[in-house]
């Protein structure tokens, strides 16, 4: 076997004969190339790693290891793979490590040459993050695979010299070859930097650099070859790095009322000062310009060369469809035609700026200007989940960033691609404790590469302020001192922002014992919708929120929230052809310009949070303080002359028929509505009820903070829990137990990455933390498609991962009728009233 003949990909003809290969020592130097057209963007971030500069010598060792990626597709067992008819499939890169730890091999040529890389540049561990590049790491370069050698003896034939066949040969005129090519890489010097989290870092951009040397419309595989392809190889490089947005980008001298309209208020000037640390922190109103903070944040930044990158995580898919068109608008603003596309990071949609893509067979995607997705390169991060946080700007759900510290296929890359990036978490609250973990996480992974984060809250209590902050918990007198609004962050104590122009909106809040009676709610919003009042009504569950949405289509369908001339609500579950429309729909119909009139819209957590919704009445489940907070921010939150007799937002709080909330204690009450299930804080409940019954009549911002810390901080908790007696005591104690739980289960799940990286596993199964993310739900392709609600076909549908939680892998879809299919034994409806088992 000779350098020339082995190769490392190849392409066939329809009838499976063979058509072209690329050899492998073409391919690495294409993904060596690849490297070294992207690191100016992340060198900053490795530097802050490495925790010391990176010299021109390391960065072309760093070059030469990435083109090592597929050395072991010279292994007999990968070669013989160019039969179709071979059925053993063998890999590339566990292989290697029989090369290295084989008795017999070790004493070869290859492992020699192989061994001066590793010992001389210090590059055992950086050689294991390179053979990680699919997006795990590999049980045979693990701290303990030499003591357990089941897990790579396997690979040794594949390795042993056969008649004239050695192909370990192939390995020395490899790294010959990329000796000649960097030859700096050899000379004397130091060792590479080994800190854990720059291996790992390096682990993520191996994989980027193999992705876009792999690219077979700038790297063809029909050729050229040698020679030939050396004389074009770094351009096709640069060129491709460029038009994906992985080089450096100067910013436009834009002022801030250039890109959004106006002039800004004093907060959102002074949140994008230098000093408010690696993680800042903005609390203020619903609706006060956070979104806009944030974006000149990110703009200053940029300017001052802190960050590259942008990432805009949002708590909800319909938040961030909704957000992705204002961070565009703003994006073609500051660049004009040159403007990067900030692509939509919600899975199941394809758009990147002003472009929407459509899936085709081969995971090809054609875009609606009719290009082939590989012919635009800037659009590349839009087309598959795994590559979203790899787009300049992006927006999408905090699981998508979550997902980069948990333990998962592809976190080293989504981590890596992070580092460049201001990480932007909206509607940051305290609610979850499990997800206050992982984000935490998440934040102390980012910021030791040196990224930048920006929280955004309205209702952040003391306890999550001080987790994510690094700081001790505030007792409760001071929690409720703190200023609101306020600008901190990491060192950087709270300090009074003015936002909205320092307006008060007053807020008349009422119970009411209805949570349980669906066509009283119906009642109740149709009353206030004849009065000419945008009536909002936002429940804790999709069941009791289409309930409530089918009463007012009865009672009132004149007033009913309609898509299509059909009566619908919002929420989660509708397939992203329909969401589309929905969100139009709701804008339209509550948004800023939204005309006069009374109207009814049903929803649940989708409405709350980051949606520019302006509702007159609200009607609303019982929920955490800090949760309703954001459901009360729908309400006036833009100026209008037109309410009548709503000119004061009103709320009504639904709660259970009999005020006393023990009974949901115990979580076997069936009717739970959100009580015990959704939200299983009954101590911040039954704080929130107290509050908001003594107080008819609240205002905002004035009251937020006060509201907040009095429903939420443990100190006020406390005599809750000494007056309910042992009922309370006993679910306070579970509570703390549960938090604690919570937030060891958080820590256990995350991805460490200050462990050495041959002491990392990723586990076969994390099917229970990435459908709690929400990140396992199923895109189910329907074919022949169902009749959609709205006058769409629906040909794919997203599936809830616990909807599906024992299904097995590439279980088929069933068509049963225009509305109803069939997947995992299980019945599904999907009409305008959304996706939910037929029956239910």
């Amino acid at each position: 076997m000779s350098g020339a003949e082995t190769w490392a990909k190849l392409t066939r003809h329809e009838d499976g004969t063979l058509a072209a290969i690329l050899p492998l020592l073409d391919h690495c130097l294409d993904v060596g190339a690849a490297l070294e057209a992207v690191l100016p963007v992340w060198l900053h971030s490795l530097e802050a790693a490495a925790g010391r500069s990176l010299t021109p010598q390391d960065i072309a060792r760093l070059i030469v290891l990435a083109a090592l990626h597929d050395v072991g597709k010279a292994n007999r067992g990968f070669q013989a793979r160019i039969d179709p008819a071979v059925k053993q499939l063998v890999g590339h890169t566990g292989p290697v490590a029989a090369l290295l730890r084989h008795s017999a091999l070790r004493q070869g040529s290859a492992a020699k040459t192989l061994f001066e890389v590793i010992l001389g540049w210090g590059a055992d561990q950086h050689l294991a993050a390179v053979m990680a590049h699919h997006g795990r790491p590999l049980a045979e370069f693990h701290a303990e695979a030499g003591k357990h050698t089941d897990s790579w003896t396997r690979h040794v034939a594949h390795w042993l010299p056969q008649g004239g066949d050695d192909p370990t040969l192939v390995v020395v005129r490899l790294v010959e070859a990329l000796r000649t090519r960097w030859p700096l890489a050899w000379a004397a010097g130091p060792k590479l930097p080994d800190a854990p989290r720059f291996v790992a870092l390096f682990a993520g951009l191996v994989t980027l650099a193999d992705w876009l040397g792999s690219d077979t419309q700038r790297f063809p595989v029909e050729g050229p070859h040698g020679a030939a392809r050396d004389a074009w190889r770094e351009a096709q490089a640069r060129e491709g790095a460029v038009m994906r947005g992985f080089t450096p980008l100067d910013t436009p001298p834009a002022p801030f009322e250039a890109l959004f309209g106006n002039a800004p208020y004093a907060f959102q000037t002074d949140a994008a000062a230098p000093d408010r640390g690696l993680v800042a922190l903005i609390e203020a109103e619903t609706g006060s310009g956070k979104t806009e903070a944030a974006l000149w944040r990110w703009v200053e930044m940029r300017r001052r060369g802190e960050v590259d990158g942008l990432f805009f995580a949002l708590p909800t898919r319909s938040a961030a469809v909704q957000l992705h068109a204002r961070v565009n608008k703003a994006v073609k603003k500051l660049w004009g035609d040159d403007a990067p596309p900030a692509v939509l990071a919600v899975p199941g949609y394809l758009r990147a700026g002003d472009a929407e893509g459509q899936a085709l067979p081969g995971y090809a995607v054609r875009w609606d200007r009719g290009e082939p997705g590989g012919a635009e390169d800037a659009r590349w991060a839009a087309e598959r989940a795994n590559r979203f946080l790899a787009a300049r700007v992006a927006v999408g759900t905090i699981d998508q960033a979550l997902l980069a510290a948990l333990p998962v296929k592809h976190a080293f890359f989504r981590a890596s691609a992070l580092a460049r990036s201001l990480l932007v978490v909206d509607e940051v609250h305290a609610s979850d404790a499990y997800m206050t973990g992982l984000l935490e996480r998440l934040l102390e992974q980012h910021v030791a590469v040196g990224g930048h984060a920006l929280l955004l809250s309205a209702t952040l209590g003391a306890e999550a302020r001080a987790k994510l902050l690094k700081a001790p918990v505030a007792s409760l007198a001071e929690a409720e001192a703190v200023p609101y609004p306020a600008l901190s962050g990491i060192g950087s104590p709270p300090r009074p922002a003015r936002a909205s122009g320092g307006a008060q909106k007053a807020v008349a809040i009422k119970t009411a014992g209805l949570i349980a009676d669906p066509d009283a709610i119906a009642a109740r919003a149709v009353a206030a919708a004849r009065a000419g009042a945008a009536v909002l009504v936002v429940r804790n569950s999709v069941a009791g929120a289409v309930a409530v949405a089918q009463a007012v289509a009865e009672l009132a369908p004149d007033l009913a929230f309609r898509v299509e001339d059909a009566a619908t609500l919002h929420h989660g579950r509708f397939a992203a052809t329909d969401r589309k429309r929905l969100d139009e729909a709701v804008e339209k119909a509550f948004g800023k310009t939204r005309t006069a009139g009374g109207r009814v819209l049903v929803g649940t957590q989708t409405l709350e949070q980051s949606l520019d919704i302006d509702a007159d009445f609200l009607i609303t489940d019982l929920a955490p303080m800090d949760v309703l907070l954001q459901r009360i921010g729908r309400l006036h939150r833009h100026r209008r002359d037109d309410r009548g007799a709503f000119d004061q937002a009103r709320v009504l709080l639904l709660r259970p028929a009999e005020r006393d909330l023990t009974p949901w204690l115990d979580g076997r009450r069936r009717d739970r509505h959100g009580l015990g299930h959704v939200y299983p804080n009954l101590l911040h409940l039954e704080a929130t009820l107290r509050l908001l019954e003594a107080r008819a009549d609240i205002a905002i911002p004035r009251d937020n903070r006060l509201l907040v810390e009095r429903a939420l901080h443990p100190e006020a908790l406390d005599p809750i829990q000494r007056e309910g007696g042992a009922v309370w005591i006993n679910h306070g104690n579970m509570l703390a137990g549960g938090v604690v739980a919570d937030g060891q289960r958080a820590s256990g799940a995350a991805l460490d990455l200050s462990l050495p990286f041959n002491q990392l596993v990723f586990p076969d199964d994390m099917g229970e933390v990435t459908t709690r993310l929400g990140a396992r739900d199923l895109l189910l392709d329907l074919d022949p498609p169902l009749a959609g609600p709205f006058g769409r076909e629906i040909t794919r549908i997203a599936l809830p991962g616990w909807m599906a939680r024992h299904v097995a892998p590439g279980t088929p879809v069933e068509r049963l009728d225009d509305q109803r299919f069939r997947f995992g034994g299980r019945d599904y409806r999907y009409d305008q009233w959304g996706l939910r088992p037929d029956g239910g």
